[in-house]
């Protein structure tokens, strides 16, 4: 009798068994690991906005268009003259009321996740593992007047766009 060569189904089964095991163990963690590393992008963002925000508000009150007190609201994709945001959206509230010590809060967004309110000055630069960042639901803040009054939550205050111009409300 002549031998042959093959597997036979019994073998090609138990491989294929063998391997969806392998990829159900393995799928989940490396899922993880790029959810991680997508929210830690969304981190070095928002600490790259924050710079370019400190950097252009300190700017803006050594050429005027900034005094040094009032509530400003710098737009990421438009105010700080960065080439590219990728899909990061929102802006960052500079509330130089008190000149001494000068807040910046974050409301940003991406495709993923998302950070309202979170300020960067009292609270430091958040992590990747901050509770703050949660997964994006969606929200759209379309304005800096409503950014900043989301902020302030008080309509008598009056907030400045990065060229001076008064938000008001209405």
């Amino acid at each position: 009798m002549k031998k042959k060569n093959g597997f036979t189904l019994v073998e090609l089964l138990a491989v294929i068994v063998v391997l969806a095991i392998i990829m159900i163990l393995a799928i989940p963690s490396v899922l993880d690991v790029m959810n991680n590393a997508r929210k830690q992008s969304f981190v070095i963002a928002i600490d790259k906005y924050v710079t370019a925000v400190q950097q252009q508000f300190m700017s803006d009150q050594s050429f005027g268009s900034a005094s040094s007190a009032g509530v400003y609201v710098y737009n990421i994709t438009s105010d700080l003259g960065l080439s590219s945001t990728g899909s990061n959206q929102g802006y960052v509230v500079v509330d130089a009321r008190d000149s001494s010590n000068v807040q910046y809060i974050v409301t940003m967004h991406d495709n993923n996740f998302q950070i309202l309110h979170y300020n960067v000055t009292q609270q430091k630069m958040p992590t990747a593992d901050s509770s703050s960042i949660g997964s994006f639901g969606g929200w759209n803040i379309s304005n800096e007047y409503y950014a900043c009054q989301d902020y302030l939550q008080n309509p008598n205050i009056q907030c400045l766009n990065s060229k001076g111009y008064v938000w008001t409300q209405g």
